[in-house]
């Protein structure tokens, strides 16, 4: 693949996309009749599911997705074009599986065509909408001191929450929260009940994000009014609040990134405003000059402007001051911990807890142990009290 030089890499990828979803097809095609004849009984397997997993080497997720399409497409077989072609994929099928029959094959099939997999979400709440769920707080244990899945519908937690359209117009809103979080969800509530005495999850969520857009929007492109417009300094990097209104509006807060082909990128998040001419080279802060731009779009053209070589530079200053950041606020590991600390360390981070949290417990864990899962276990005793949150 190195020796492919750009244009070549490109312009192998849709043969190879093509030959993907016809195999993927072809997979499914093949799981159906080994399921019709009842093939895997003679591999030594009870199910379907079992030879997924055990002969295929498939995950739980990847034999389940394949196992519902296949066991769709006996009653529905037109499904298998719409896979080899692409006009739905695998992901989208598992998803319309539930609901597709005999009897809506044709129009469901046609509306879904084209979408991800958010968008056929959205289409099946709005043909079979499902009933809002109970709003609760619940407590789990091993996702971090004082962890808890707020929101409604708390069965399975996700670190980076979930949205899951029940019908045309309501959402299933769900995520893994602080116990800090919980105490300033009831101290809103008790601030509020007396204009939102019923307490409602979503009424109060909606009411406290209407103040952080539009705080967010003036922070981005000012309070609105007219101002007084101000001389730049020379050499200076302040972009007007003017001129950052302008350019927000005039990209529509999305992506300015256009590529050779004329394709726009549509990304929406950690946008910032960007000079087009670099402002190192003297490009000016001028509204024909700027806009916005996603972080990695940022580092593509700073890439082009500047040269990789500069680009690792400024990455690589970039994590030293990070990490030395991170050393002076936790502090010096203890003296002749080893090895038994940084795993430690390493362990109780991933689980969830914070850094800082972790270091100051392990102070007095760690001692002269030398077993990294007997450490871990006793700081985990420390880390994780009793959930007061419910």
């Amino acid at each position: 693949m190195p020796s492919l030089s750009d244009r070549e890499l490109l312009a192998r990828m849709p043969a190879l996309v093509s030959a993907e979803r016809t195999a993927s097809a072809d997979v499914i095609a093949h799981l159906m009749e080994i399921d019709r004849r009842q093939l895997y009984l003679g591999e030594a397997c009870s199910s379907l599911y079992a030879y997924c997993r055990e002969r295929l080497g498939y995950s739980e997720d990847e034999a389940l997705k394949r196992i519902r399409v296949a066991r769709r497409a006996q009653e529905v077989p037109e499904i298998l074009d719409d896979l080899r072609s692409g006009a739905i994929h695998l992901t989208g099928l598992f998803v319309l599986s539930k609901y597709l029959t005999p009897e809506n094959a044709g129009a469901l099939l046609s509306e879904a065509r084209g979408k991800s997999r958010r968008e056929l979400e959205r289409l099946v709440a709005r043909l079979f909408p499902r009933a809002d769920v109970e709003q609760r707080i619940t407590p789990i244990a091993g996702l971090g001191t004082g962890s808890a899945v707020a929101g409604p519908g708390a069965g399975g937690a996700e670190f980076r929450g979930r949205l899951e359209p029940l019908s045309a117009s309501r959402y299933r809103v769900e995520f893994t929260a602080s116990n800090e979080f919980c105490g300033k969800v009831e101290r809103a509530r008790e601030l509020l009940s007396h204009s939102l005495p019923s307490g409602d999850l979503a009424t109060l969520f909606e009411r406290a994000l209407d103040e952080l857009i539009e705080r967010e929007v003036r922070r981005h492109e000012g309070a609105g009014g007219p101002r007084k417009r101000r001389e730049l300094k020379a050499g200076s990097r302040r972009v007007p609040v003017e001129v950052a209104r302008a350019v927000w509006q005039r990209d529509g807060a999305r992506c300015a990134f256009v590529n050779a082909e004329g394709k726009r990128c549509t990304e929406r998040r950690f946008l910032t405003l960007e000079h087009r001419h670099p402002f190192a080279l003297g490009g000016p802060p001028t509204i024909e000059n700027l806009c916005l731009l996603c972080s990695p779009h940022n580092a593509f053209t700073a890439r082009e402007a500047f040269g990789p070589a500069f680009m690792e530079q400024k990455r690589a200053e970039r994590k030293r001051a990070q990490r030395q950041r991170a050393e002076a606020k936790v502090g010096p590991k203890p003296e002749g911990a080893g090895n038994v600390y940084e795993l430690a360390l390493s362990a109780l981070t991933r689980l969830g807890f914070r850094r800082s949290q972790v270091v100051r417990v392990l102070e007095t864990a760690v001692g002269d142990a030398h077993d990294v899962a007997a450490v871990v276990r006793a700081a985990l005793v420390q880390l994780t009290p009793q959930l007061p949150c419910v």
